[in-house]
């Protein structure tokens, strides 16, 4: 359905919530727009929100050209941009990890966690202080 992206420049940080089926068509122009625009700029911390996307469509391959894409595009990404990946469901989950092992040469902190509240917590933000809905669906 969507990609939407929400910066919070007081927080160092851009929310990147997915709702619903993404095409891997969909996911690879959503993320190359993004990446090319002025909306990132490392060392900003991402905050990936897969509550609410249903991860059916996403491939393995797509996920390598991604990584790929980042290296070739973003050489500016060092260790000190934090990426947490909110991912409760299994699939969701499951390729988030693999696309971790996929990226192992984009330098950033790439973490993937299955609750909100421990991924503000390791980005540095108390939930009481983000204006997110961090309630787990």
């Amino acid at each position: 359905m969507a990609i939407e992206s929400h910066v919070r420049a007081e927080d160092n940080l851009v929310v990147l919530t997915h709702v619903g089926k993404i095409g891997d068509d969909e996911f690879l122009a959503f993320y190359n727009r993004f990446f090319k625009s002025d909306t990132f700029k490392p060392p900003m911390n991402m905050l990936v929100d897969l509550r609410k996307a249903d991860s059916s469509p996403r491939s393995a391959e797509v996920l390598r050209r991604f990584a790929e894409f980042l290296q070739a595009e973003r050489p500016d990404i060092t260790s000190h941009t934090k990426v947490a990946v909110v991912a409760p469901k299994d699939l969701s989950f499951g390729l988030a990890r693999m696309y971790e092992a996929l990226s192992d040469s984009v330098p950033w902190n790439f973490v993937v966690f299955r609750a909100m509240d421990a991924a503000l917590a390791w980005i540095g933000l108390r939930k009481d202080t983000v204006n997110l809905e961090t309630r787990d669906a």
